[in-house]
Protein backbone atom coordinates (compact mmCIF):
# COMPACT_ATOMS: atom_id res chain seq x y z
CA UNK A 1 0.00 0.00 0.00
CA UNK A 2 1.23 3.52 -0.63
CA UNK A 3 0.07 6.08 1.61
CA UNK A 4 -0.79 9.40 0.23
CA UNK A 5 -2.89 12.61 1.67
CA UNK A 6 -3.93 14.82 -1.14
CA UNK A 7 -1.63 13.79 -3.42
CA UNK A 8 -2.06 12.10 -6.95
CA UNK A 9 0.93 10.49 -8.53
CA UNK A 10 1.41 8.66 -12.11
CA UNK A 11 4.15 6.48 -12.73
CA UNK A 12 6.61 8.71 -13.05
CA UNK A 13 7.69 9.73 -9.82
CA UNK A 14 9.44 6.97 -8.20
CA UNK A 15 10.38 6.51 -4.35
CA UNK A 16 13.81 7.03 -3.64
CA UNK A 17 16.39 4.68 -2.45
CA UNK A 18 18.64 5.10 0.58
CA UNK A 19 22.19 5.77 -0.82
CA UNK A 20 25.63 4.50 0.01
CA UNK A 21 28.38 7.41 -1.53
CA UNK A 22 32.04 7.09 -0.98
CA UNK A 23 31.72 8.19 3.00
CA UNK A 24 28.39 8.85 3.69
CA UNK A 25 25.21 6.22 3.97
CA UNK A 26 21.26 7.09 4.51
CA UNK A 27 19.87 5.36 7.52
CA UNK A 28 16.61 6.74 7.69
CA UNK A 29 14.62 10.00 5.67
CA UNK A 30 11.35 11.23 6.18
CA UNK A 31 9.25 14.19 6.14
CA UNK A 32 8.56 14.50 10.22
CA UNK A 33 4.68 15.40 10.18
CA UNK A 34 2.96 17.32 12.81
CA UNK A 35 -0.54 16.92 13.10
CA UNK A 36 -1.27 18.42 16.54
CA UNK A 37 -3.18 21.03 14.82
CA UNK A 38 -6.18 20.49 12.20
CA UNK A 39 -3.66 22.13 9.66
CA UNK A 40 -0.71 20.11 9.28
CA UNK A 41 2.73 20.96 9.03
CA UNK A 42 6.26 19.55 8.32
CA UNK A 43 9.90 18.52 8.82
CA UNK A 44 12.58 17.15 7.32
CA UNK A 45 14.39 14.36 9.15
CA UNK A 46 17.25 12.93 7.88
CA UNK A 47 19.94 10.33 9.72
CA UNK A 48 23.17 9.25 7.76
CA UNK A 49 26.04 7.31 8.98
CA UNK A 50 29.84 8.47 8.08
CA UNK A 51 30.80 4.78 6.97
CA UNK A 52 34.35 5.58 6.15
CA UNK A 53 36.46 7.98 8.17
CA UNK A 54 37.41 11.39 6.28
CA UNK A 55 40.99 11.57 7.43
CA UNK A 56 40.78 14.69 9.27
CA UNK A 57 39.33 15.86 13.20
CA UNK A 58 35.97 16.78 13.66
CA UNK A 59 34.30 18.06 10.27
CA UNK A 60 31.71 20.55 10.09
CA UNK A 61 28.62 18.59 8.57
CA UNK A 62 25.45 20.36 6.60
CA UNK A 63 22.55 19.81 5.28
CA UNK A 64 21.29 21.86 2.04
CA UNK A 65 17.83 20.64 1.82
CA UNK A 66 15.31 21.91 -1.12
CA UNK A 67 12.49 25.05 0.14
CA UNK A 68 9.34 23.59 -0.74
CA UNK A 69 8.27 27.36 -0.82
CA UNK A 70 10.62 28.15 -3.10
CA UNK A 71 13.43 25.79 -4.53
CA UNK A 72 15.60 29.04 -5.39
CA UNK A 73 15.93 29.56 -1.55
CA UNK A 74 17.49 26.36 0.03
CA UNK A 75 17.61 25.42 3.03
CA UNK A 76 20.96 24.98 5.05
CA UNK A 77 20.73 22.99 8.18
CA UNK A 78 23.57 22.19 10.77
CA UNK A 79 23.99 18.98 10.95
CA UNK A 80 23.95 17.19 14.27
CA UNK A 81 26.69 14.45 15.44
CA UNK A 82 24.42 11.99 17.73
CA UNK A 83 26.10 10.01 20.22
CA UNK A 84 25.27 6.66 22.04
CA UNK A 85 22.75 6.97 24.76
CA UNK A 86 24.71 3.55 26.12
CA UNK A 87 28.35 5.29 27.05
CA UNK A 88 29.50 1.19 26.82
CA UNK A 89 28.14 0.61 23.25
CA UNK A 90 28.91 3.25 20.84
CA UNK A 91 27.70 3.35 17.36
CA UNK A 92 30.71 1.83 15.01
CA UNK A 93 30.44 5.14 12.83
CA UNK A 94 30.00 8.46 13.09
CA UNK A 95 26.41 9.35 13.01
CA UNK A 96 24.61 12.73 11.89
CA UNK A 97 20.97 14.11 12.31
CA UNK A 98 19.34 16.53 10.26
CA UNK A 99 15.97 18.05 11.32
CA UNK A 100 15.02 21.19 9.58
CA UNK A 101 12.82 24.02 11.02
CA UNK A 102 9.11 23.63 10.46
CA UNK A 103 8.34 24.19 6.58
CA UNK A 104 4.76 25.51 7.26
CA UNK A 105 3.73 22.70 4.44
CA UNK A 106 4.57 20.74 2.13
CA UNK A 107 3.64 19.80 -1.51
CA UNK A 108 3.32 16.33 -3.30
CA UNK A 109 6.28 15.78 -4.92
CA UNK A 110 10.40 14.99 -4.95
CA UNK A 111 12.73 17.30 -2.68
CA UNK A 112 16.58 17.08 -3.04
CA UNK A 113 18.63 16.69 0.06
CA UNK A 114 22.59 17.29 -0.05
CA UNK A 115 25.05 16.52 2.68
CA UNK A 116 28.51 18.67 2.69
CA UNK A 117 31.06 17.91 5.12
CA UNK A 118 33.73 20.79 5.04
CA UNK A 119 37.28 20.59 7.27
CA UNK A 120 35.31 22.95 9.88
CA UNK A 121 33.68 25.49 10.34
CA UNK A 122 35.02 28.25 8.16
CA UNK A 123 33.29 25.60 5.00
CA UNK A 124 36.58 26.86 2.57
CA UNK A 125 36.99 23.39 2.12
CA UNK A 126 34.73 20.52 1.38
CA UNK A 127 35.24 17.40 2.37
CA UNK A 128 32.98 15.03 0.57
CA UNK A 129 29.39 15.19 -0.31
CA UNK A 130 26.26 13.19 -0.28
CA UNK A 131 23.17 13.55 -1.95
CA UNK A 132 19.91 12.20 -2.41
CA UNK A 133 15.76 12.98 -2.73
CA UNK A 134 12.91 12.87 -0.64
CA UNK A 135 9.22 12.29 -2.11
CA UNK A 136 6.40 13.91 -0.34
CA UNK A 137 3.37 11.72 -0.32
CA UNK A 138 1.40 14.53 1.81
CA UNK A 139 -0.23 17.77 0.16
CA UNK A 140 -0.56 19.71 3.69
CA UNK A 141 -3.29 22.29 1.86
CA UNK A 142 -5.42 19.77 0.65
CA UNK A 143 -4.76 17.19 3.85
CA UNK A 144 -6.10 18.14 6.97
CA UNK A 145 -5.08 16.39 10.12
CA UNK A 146 -8.74 14.14 10.24
CA UNK A 147 -7.79 12.90 6.26
CA UNK A 148 -4.28 12.21 7.24
CA UNK A 149 -4.93 10.36 10.71
CA UNK A 150 -7.64 8.33 8.87
CA UNK A 151 -5.24 7.27 6.22
CA UNK A 152 -2.34 6.73 8.59
CA UNK A 153 -4.73 4.17 10.64
CA UNK A 154 -5.65 2.59 7.16
CA UNK A 155 -1.89 2.05 6.29
CA UNK A 156 -1.13 0.37 9.76
CA UNK A 157 -4.14 -1.92 9.69
CA UNK A 158 -3.08 -2.86 6.02
CA UNK A 159 0.84 -3.54 7.32
CA UNK A 160 -0.46 -5.09 10.29
CA UNK A 161 -2.30 -7.67 7.66
CA UNK A 162 0.36 -8.20 5.80
CA UNK A 163 2.83 -9.20 8.53
CA UNK A 164 0.29 -11.56 9.95
CA UNK A 165 -0.16 -13.15 6.29
CA UNK A 166 3.76 -13.73 6.52
CA UNK A 167 3.55 -15.34 9.79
Amino acid sequence: MNFSCGCLFDDKVKEPHFKKTKHFEDLSASFAVNAKHEQLDAHYSWLVQMHKPLGTGEPYVEATLENPHDPNRSLLVPAIQLKSADADAPFPHPRYYVLSPNLGGLHCGLYKMKLTAYADKSKSKILTEHENQLLSRINTETCAKTEFMERMNEAARHADQAWETKQ
